[in-house]
C-alpha cells in the first residue's frame, strides 16, 4: 500500500505538469490524469480520505513522496477503529497456499502425469518394474 501512495503522488506530480504543458492535446491531457484515477480505485476509501487531508494539511510533506505516504498511512492507522484495521490490513493480504492447498487433486503436473502414463504402460505389459 506504501508504494501505491508513492506512485499515486507521482501521479499527482505528473497530472499537474500535464496540465500545464500547452503542447499536449486534450486527450493527453485526459489520459495522464485517467491513470491517477486508477491508482485512487485501488486504494480503500478510509486511506483516500487521510492522503486528501494530508495533502491538504501538511502541503511540506507532498515534497518527499515517501514520508507522505508513511504520514497517510500512520494517519489512516490511528483513525481506524480495531475492526477498521483488520479490514485495512486484509484488504491487500497476500496469502501464502499451505501444503494441502500444493495437493490439489485435480491439478496434472508433468511429473504427475508422466506416473500415469507410466503405470498405465505397466498396466497393460504386465510389467512390475520399469
Amino acid at each position: 500500500m506504501l508504494e501505491l501512495l508513492v506512485r499515486l503522488n507521482d501521479m499527482r506530480c505528473c497530472c499537474e505538469r500535464v496540465e500545464l504543458n500547452p503542447q499536449l492535446t486534450a486527450g493527453e491531457k485526459a489520459a495522464a490524469c485517467i491513470h491517477r484515477q486508477i491508482f485512487r480505485e485501488c486504494l480503500p476509501p478510509q486511506v483516500l480520505a487521510h492522503y486528501d487531508r494530508v495533502q491538504e494539511t501538511e502541503p511540506t510533506l507532498v515534497q518527499c513522496p515517501e514520508i507522505f505516504a508513511m504520514a497517510v498511512l500512520v494517519s489512516t492507522w490511528r483513525g481506524l477503529s480495531p475492526a477498521g484495521r483488520r479490514k485495512l490490513e486484509t484488504h491487500f493480504a497476500v496469502t501464502t497456499p499451505t501444503p494441502e492447498d500444493a495437493r490439489d487433486a485435480g491439478r496434472t503436473t508433468r511429473r504427475t502425469s508422466r506416473r500415469a502414463k507410466t503405470a498405465g504402460r505397466q498396466a497393460r505389459h504386465g510389467s512390475s518394474a520399469r
